[in-house]
């Protein structure tokens, strides 16, 4: 994230806004009817409507990025810190895991693993007793720890590489009862459970601080774009209405929440 810029939130603004303005375009052509389609005018819409959300994206992402940098911290030198941390959180759960030979005992070097950028904990090789108590290990030291997956299995012996059954409903039951109390959101897939952080509201200087950066060109390209596609006689009305919407989205951008713990 360190190396990211100006530059590259332009590029994605720019291939969201080419999405955008294609989508438009065509949607301009069917509304004008396909007997006699008003090719000119549509494409015009089309430009319009890609420009502003070029702005849109590029403007958020910019910001965002400078949030994630402006401390000038080392992202891998961070991420390896957490990854340790939870190596040594999770240190006393190789004790309580079912022994076995050395090669399929569970250890922390070997199941708690970054992946995709996502700390991962890998529960194969524990029993239901011991995954619980991992679960339990985790609220408890809620405070030093952000996102993290879980991969459980299904809780079914599909194969001899299964993972213990009982692991995932003993898992989910826990969290059941603490995961919202650790301001915890549990995403359940088929196999893993994603614990993802309910994040930190924005406080009002920070707010109004998001507000003021993205308010012009937010509601500037929402207002062009909604007096262009509102036709000839209501550029007025479209112009109203984008502007609204752009101080509506530029409200709700401004109040996104910091997930990073």
């Amino acid at each position: 994230m360190a190396d990211l810029g100006l530059r590259d939130a332009a590029w994605l603004g720019g291939v969201v806004g080419s999405m955008v303005a294609v989508m438009a375009t065509f949607i301009g052509i069917f509304v004008s009817g396909l007997d006699s389609p008003d090719v000119i005018g549509s494409l015009r819409s089309g430009i319009v409507a890609g420009l502003a959300g070029a702005v849109i994206i590029t403007t958020f992402a910019y910001y965002r990025m400078r949030e994630a940098t402006r401390s000038g911290r080392d992202v891998a030198a961070i991420r390896e810190q957490e990854l340790t941390r939870v190596r040594a959180i999770l240190s006393p759960i190789e004790d309580r895991a079912p022994k076995s030979s050395p090669e399929l005992a569970w250890t922390v070097e070997k199941q708690v693993r970054r992946d995709r950028g996502v700390l991962v904990v890998d529960m194969h090789g524990l029993d239901a007793p011991s995954a619980a108590a991992l679960t339990e290990r985790l609220l408890e030291r809620r405070a030093d720890l952000g996102r993290l997956k879980l991969v459980t299995g299904r809780g079914e012996a599909l194969h001899a590489g299964s993972a213990d059954p009982g692991i995932r409903p003993a898992v989910l039951q826990r969290l059941k009862v603490d995961a919202q109390k650790a301001e915890w959101q549990v995403i359940q897939k088929s196999s893993s459970v994603t614990l993802r952080p309910m994040g930190r509201a924005p406080t009002t200087k920070e707010w109004f601080g998001r507000f003021i950066v993205f308010v012009v060109p937010m509601t500037g390209a929402m207002a062009l774009a909604f007096r262009d596609l509102a036709g000839p006689g209501m550029e007025e009305q479209g112009m109203m209405f984008g502007g609204a919407s752009g101080l509506l989205m530029t409200a709700l951008l401004s109040s996104y929440r910091d997930r990073s713990a």
